[in-house]
C-alpha cells in the first residue's frame, strides 16, 4: 500500500520558491534604497591670478566633507593656510548636489566663516563666501579652482 501524497506537498515546493524570489527581491530593493550617492568633491584643487593663490585639499567620506586651504594674496604678503598637512580647516555635510555648505576657520584670525562649494564639473569647483569670519582673513570671497 502506498502512502498518499500530502495535498500540501506540492504546493509548498513551488510555493516556497516564489517567497524565497520574493523576500530576495525585497532585500534588494532595501538595500539600493539604502545607498546614498553623494557629488565628490575630494581632490587637491588650485586657483590663481596675478595676486593670488587659492589652494583646496578636500577629502569626502560618505557626505562628510573635509578638508584644508591656503590662501596667498596681495603677491605673497599676506597668508592664510595651514601650519601642518593633517590640520582640518574645513568641515561640511554634502546632501546628493552639486554644493555643499561649509564651514572654515581662518588661519589668519582663527575665526569661522561660512562658504558654498560648488561642483561644477569633474575638473572644476566654485569656492563662494557666505560668511566672512570676524576680524582679518585673506580666503578670496569667490574664485573657481581647477582640479590637480
Amino acid at each position: 500500500m502506498k502512502p498518499k501524497p500530502s495535498r500540501y506537498s506540492n504546493r509548498g515546493a513551488k510555493g516556497g520558491y516564489k517567497i524565497l524570489l520574493l523576500l530576495l527581491l525585497a532585500a534588494a530593493l532595501v538595500s539600493f534604497s539604502a545607498i546614498k550617492t553623494f557629488t565628490n568633491f575630494s581632490g587637491k584643487w588650485h586657483a590663481e591670478t596675478a595676486n593670488t593663490s587659492f589652494d583646496l585639499k578636500l577629502t569626502q567620506i560618505r557626505g562628510r566633507v573635509s578638508g584644508s586651504h591656503c590662501a596667498i594674496q596681495l603677491g605673497g604678503s599676506k597668508m592664510d593656510c595651514v601650519i601642518k598637512d593633517s590640520d582640518v580647516t574645513i568641515t561640511g555635510t554634502a546632501n546628493n548636489s552639486a554644493s555643499v555648505q561649509v564651514t572654515f576657520i581662518s588661519q589668519f584670525s582663527q575665526k569661522p566663516g561660512t562658504a558654498t562649494i560648488t561642483k561644477i564639473n569633474d575638473s572644476t569647483i566654485e569656492w563662494k563666501i557666505l560668511t566672512k569670519p570676524n576680524g582679518e582673513f585673506y580666503l578670496p570671497s569667490q574664485m573657481v579652482l581647477k582640479k590637480k
